[in-house]
């Protein structure tokens, strides 16, 4: 599957993933009367289940049984990072610089897309093993080029 196939599939799956975040967010904050950041933290974790379950499946077709708990620990690990930055992010925004909740929320998603996609494709969801896998893809698309032995 083509690298630009990967990620329209992973855009359609992102906005169901921030669908369900910001529905929880929303409800939370409107009619349970959370603080908005724990209502983002909340948020977040169901939105990354959903990402999870259908990027595995549909965005990269990983069905191979053997792979989930590779795969899963590969996920935590960018989603504990993506979670991090997510909250001081939003926190810097909204507490910081006296940005309305819902603008903050929606810059701070949109910061984070693009860098999950990268991650996810050259390493939560790869055959390769390692860390390896990632500095490669960095190496190759951001490293000096040789020049033609021709």
């Amino acid at each position: 599957m083509s690298a630009l196939l990967r990620f329209f599939r992973y855009s359609g799956v992102a906005l169901i993933s921030a669908g369900s975040d910001w529905l929880f967010f929303s409800v939370l904050v409107t009619l349970a009367g959370a603080p908005h950041l724990s209502a983002l933290m909340v948020a977040r974790v169901i939105g990354g289940l959903v990402s999870f379950f259908a990027n595995r499946s549909w965005t990269w077709g990983a069905h191979r049984p053997i792979a989930l708990t590779q795969q899963g620990r590969r996920f935590l690990a960018l989603y504990g990072f993506s979670y991090l930055s997510a909250i001081a992010l939003f926190s810097g925004l909204v507490d910081g610089l006296g940005i309305a909740p819902y603008p903050g929320k929606l810059a701070t998603d949109a910061l984070c897309f693009v860098g999950n996609f990268i991650v996810m494709n050259a390493y939560v969801f790869h055959r390769r093993r390692g860390v390896s896998t990632i500095v490669g893809f960095f190496r190759s698309a951001f490293g000096r080029r040789q020049p033609d032995q021709s």
